[in-house]
């Protein structure tokens, strides 16, 4: 099985650098752009099933890919984004500022960190993989499943297949309407790419 990991495009809120968590904000005009080249993208990989986080992104998202290659979109509970509890909608400062503590073990390693008021990674990755789990169940190996998700979500389903740490997690990075693929066989499974931005047009990257 192939399973196409794609990132929602472009918010306000990612615009002005706010973490956005499982706030429900919809695409900015440079996100639907994005959604709208990788919908395109999306018609070679002759997709067999759409499963997007119910996070309105997530779904205006998959909602274009859907549009163009005449599929339904599943909405899966376990791919939405990190909830962050207190800190949704704060900057990165202002998590500074506020949150001493929480920012400086964030940035040590964030892998136990619990959000005040939210979860950890930790616990976002195990949701995140059981909903993975749950694909490979209920799909074949020839299938092409498409995953639309966010930025953290999609870090740590990379981070279990290929074995890194989550205290290394901030050494990934995902941009926003990006592509990864993963194949999943009986082999076992693994990264073939990932953050690829080819398909959207130098303004939209």
């Amino acid at each position: 099985m192939k399973l196409v990991l794609v990132r929602h495009g472009e918010t306000d809120w990612n615009k002005e650098g706010r973490f956005q968590g499982q706030h429900d904000i919809g695409l900015n005009q440079r996100g639907l752009l994005q959604a709208r080249e990788t919908a395109i993208a999306a018609v070679t990989w002759r997709p067999t099933a759409i499963w997007a986080s119910p996070l309105v992104r997530t779904m205006q998202t998959a909602g274009e890919i859907s549009r163009l290659v005449g599929i339904p979109v599943s909405p899966e509970p376990g791919f939405k984004e990190l909830q962050l509890g207190r800190l949704e909608g704060v900057t990165g400062e202002e998590m500074r500022r506020n949150w001493p503590q929480v920012y400086q073990a964030w940035r040590q390693d964030p892998g136990d960190v619990v959000m005040p008021g939210g979860e950890s990674i930790a616990q976002l990755q195990e949701r995140a993989w059981q909903a993975v789990l749950r694909l490979e169940q209920s799909h074949s190996e020839n299938d092409v499943v498409v995953i639309v998700s966010h930025n953290f979500a999609l870090r740590t389903i990379v981070a279990k297949v290929v074995g890194t740490p989550l205290s290394r997690f901030h050494a990934m990075s995902l941009s926003l309407g990006s592509i990864g693929v993963l194949e999943s066989d009986r082999r076992g499974r693994r990264l073939v790419s990932y953050n690829s931005t080819s398909h959207l047009s130098l303004e939209n990257r």
